[in-house]
């Protein structure tokens, strides 16, 4: 039986990218009037929203085209923001650690080349450029050498590592080139399985997308209680 997606399809454009900008832009609205909020968390809320949104893009476009990995890829990084968008609004803690690993994961990219095959100049450059980065980046309350916050920790942290682990195995079997995905992407007797798998990929995707955007307007509502819940997001740019 034909799963439909078209309800979801709604739900997805209802969110992104529109509403997404307007509670951001609602939350800055009120931040500059209260300063509760450092700025460099406002940031961080408008990046999420970014990422929320170009996803949005992705896995709608993945649909219609029926791009299985695609699809499958863009809804295991809404299950990813969903965690990191939960664990950033849980504490101020939180976020700052996530916003620290910004310069762990920079530093981690350059130090990768380590283990390629490069020439011996090259990997002379490389260790140069680390240390210069140990210089710069570390003080005594953060080392950039610290192993930085996996996704599957923080899922831990939020009661959610069961439930990551499992969606997370079932994205990456259609995300990645596996042998089902290899052997049976253009076989006729397999079509209605793909139909079947990416239908239920696209679900699963809005759900985390979904799940989001509760997360943040709950943040929201938290620090700037709306003494009008009835009111309608204005969506025009101040």
């Amino acid at each position: 039986m034909r799963v439909s997606t078209k309800r979801h399809q709604n739900l997805l454009s209802d969110a992104f990218p529109e509403t997404a900008l307007a509670l951001v832009r609602f939350f800055k609205r009120k931040n500059r009037r209260t300063q509760r909020i450092p700025r460099w968390r406002v940031r961080q809320v408008h990046n999420f929203v970014i990422a929320l949104n170009a996803t949005a893009f992705e896995l709608e476009r993945a649909r219609r085209e029926g791009r299985t990995a695609t699809l499958a890829w863009s809804a295991r990084n809404f299950l990813e923001l969903s965690i990191w968008i939960e664990y950033y609004c849980a504490s101020e803690e939180n976020a700052k650690r996530f916003r620290e690993d910004t310069s762990r994961d920079f530093f981690g990219m350059i130090a990768a080349a380590k283990g390629a095959d490069i020439h011996p100049e090259l990997r002379k450059r490389v260790d140069e450029q680390l240390q210069r980065l140990e210089r710069i980046f570390n003080t005594q309350l953060f080392k950039v050498t610290d192993e930085f916050k996996r996704v599957g920790k923080a899922a831990a942290e939020l009661g959610r590592e069961r439930e990551f682990f499992s969606q997370n195995k079932f994205f990456s079997k259609m995300a990645h080139p596996t042998a089902f995905i290899v052997n049976s992407e253009k076989s006729k007797k397999t079509k209605p399985i793909h139909k079947g798998i990416q239908a239920a990929v696209f679900i699963a995707g809005v759900g985390f997308a979904l799940k989001s955007m509760v997360t943040l307007l709950d943040f929201f509502v938290a620090h700037f209680p709306d003494p009008n819940p009835k009111r309608k997001w204005n969506t025009s740019r101040p």
